[in-house]
């Protein structure tokens, strides 16, 4: 039970009262007055912060609160390249919240189902092109390699394979990895690029990682000038970073990009294409992941599914579809039919897994060619490749896009 010193507001999540104290001649404290009333004794409001709405302050001295706040403090040591939200769409987006598939009705299923049919049916066939590159083959033979560190080396070997087979590897050139995580693919460009005149490497990720590769790659004898920036990419202005400024062309890189991250990199090169200082991205690219995680808001192939005859409510549908190309390998291997395990019925189990795991793989290419085709629209010449193996990866998918000055 609350005494009279301290607030008197029941947290539930926590099952008792809160314990701050308050003034005198008050019942709760400044945070709780607001879930209780709109005003103290006094007739004075407390008002949620503009600059960082988790708290709240009198309103007669939210002046004074902006001044000493620690959002504001944040803000003001914030780079010129760090703006909020810069490469958010500017158009006001409504869809409908995400349902699971298990508690949409099946009509509405069947319905996106027909139209990836549809929309699949019309695209061209996509080749396997898993390239390999010199200076990852002495790695690449190297028996001490786990399976996994080596079906990542495989994957950078063919990403870049690609990359300098678009013509995008040259001098006077920074390579802007997105999502570098570990910048496990930048250490080995870093090998095929340390010899070119005037280049650089910019590493963007919003997460604080050891740096052990970059650090590895700057001990190294080379002039390769690399920059690690810690920023969100919805919020990073490139054509506002003063280090790359004096590189003349500039190429995006990213292996495994989750979901809306990637239409955010796309989106970031794009406007610092138009934005003063204007950037000259050459090319780009990019492997595709975590589809399911993209959001309607950033996606950049709104228009071309509506060309399909997507509507915004079923865009939520379809990135929960596409879960069915990763997941139905896994249910095969160790999900066993709870009716009846004859021969005849886990021949009709497997194949219900293969025809949802064909649907899955339909919907994530829908999505990849939206991303080409907005490419394809803003200037670029794009194509879509299976760069690895299924057996490598699930996620086997990339997109090669070059653009001349």
């Amino acid at each position: 039970m609350a005494n009279g010193s301290h607030c008197m507001y029941f947290v539930k999540r926590k099952k008792r009262f809160c314990r701050m104290t308050v003034g005198e001649g008050k019942n709760y404290c400044g945070e709780h007055q607001l879930n209780i009333a709109d005003s103290d004794d006094t007739g004075d409001r407390r008002v949620k912060c503009p600059l960082d709405p988790t708290h709240t302050c009198y309103q007669s001295k939210l002046t004074k609160h902006l001044n000493v706040c620690n959002a504001k403090r944040e803000l003001d040591a914030q780079p010129a390249f760090i703006v909020k939200g810069t490469n958010l769409d500017e158009e006001t987006i409504v869809a409908s919240p995400h349902v699971p598939l298990s508690q949409l009705d099946e009509s509405v299923l069947e319905t996106v189902i027909r139209k990836i049919h549809s929309a699949y049916n019309k695209l061209p066939d996509f080749s396997q092109a898993i390239l390999q590159h010199d200076v990852l083959k002495s790695k690449l033979r190297d028996d001490t390699c786990g399976n996994n560190v080596r079906k990542h080396l495989l994957q950078n070997a063919s990403l870049l394979g690609h990359l300098e087979q678009a013509g995008l590897v040259q001098d006077n050139t920074c390579f802007i990895e997105f999502g570098a995580g570990k910048a496990l693919l930048t250490y080995w460009l870093g090998q095929i690029i340390k010899d070119k005149s005037n280049s650089c490497v910019l590493l963007v990720d919003r997460s604080s990682h050891r740096h052990k590769s970059d650090n590895k790659l700057r001990k190294e004898d080379n002039r390769l000038a690399i920059k690690r920036v810690r920023a969100d990419i919805a919020d990073l202005r490139l054509n506002q970073i003063v280090e790359i400024q004096p590189i003349k062309y500039k190429v995006g890189i990213a292996k495994h990009l989750c979901g809306t991250a990637t239409d955010l990199a796309i989106r970031c090169l794009a406007k610092s294409m138009n934005n003063e200082p204007k950037v000259d991205v050459r090319g780009l690219v990019l492997a595709f992941c975590c589809h399911h995680k993209c959001e309607y808001s950033s996606y950049v192939g709104r228009e071309y599914l509506r060309q399909c005859d997507f509507t915004a409510n079923e865009f939520s549908v379809l990135c929960s579809i596409v879960s069915w190309a990763t997941c139905g390998s896994c249910l095969k291997s160790n999900v066993k039919p709870q009716y009846d395990s004859t021969v005849h019925n886990n021949v009709s189990w497997s194949s219900k897994l293969d025809e949802r795991e064909l649907i899955g793989r339909k919907a994530k290419t829908l999505l990849n060619w939206g991303r080409l085709s907005f490419l394809q629209s803003i200037g670029f010449q794009a194509e879509l490749f299976y760069y690895t193996s299924t057996d490598v990866s699930l996620e086997n998918m990339c997109i090669v896009a070059t653009r001349e000055s």
